[in-house]
């Protein structure tokens, strides 16, 4: 199971710094993030670390609204067309994605495709029932 650590901000100047101050302090990688704003001057840090569990409570005992969530990792071919191939076998199998994005891994040119789903439970049955696998955690966060 992969996590992915949510964290809001206010829209200000060292907040996103002061999360990665308290990562890197913690010796915790990021290993791919998102950041979007969403409203009055608010946004949401989407974080892949290595120790997804140990980043919320960290982050957490800090004072920052933070969520764990879990997400899906799937592999995609690292070359065009590889995003799209993978995009088409999710929407064959029924799958809303809610929000996306990716990782690659220089090591050993692996791309991952990382999914928030409405229902974790529900899409990796039709991913498996559609023989598209999910990632282990070892490959998803490097370790």
């Amino acid at each position: 199971m992969a996590f992915e650590i949510a964290v809001f901000l206010k829209n200000k100047i060292a907040h996103f710094e002061g999360v990665t101050n308290i990562l890197k302090a913690e010796e915790i990688n990021i290993r791919s993030l998102t950041l979007n704003n969403i409203l009055n001057g608010w946004g949401v840090l989407n974080l892949l670390v290595d120790q997804p569990e140990k980043a919320y409570r960290v982050l957490a005992e800090k004072g920052n609204s933070v969520a764990l969530r879990e997400v899906i990792a799937l592999e995609m071919k690292d070359e065009a067309g590889g995003l799209d191939h993978l995009l088409m076998r999710i929407s064959g199998a029924g799958i809303h994605i809610e929000n996306a994005y990716t990782r690659l891994i220089s090591q050993t040119n692996m791309a991952i495709l990382i999914l928030d789903v409405p229902d974790v439970l529900e899409a990796k049955k039709l991913l498996s029932d559609n023989n598209i696998p999910v990632l282990d955690d070892k490959t998803v966060y490097g370790k």
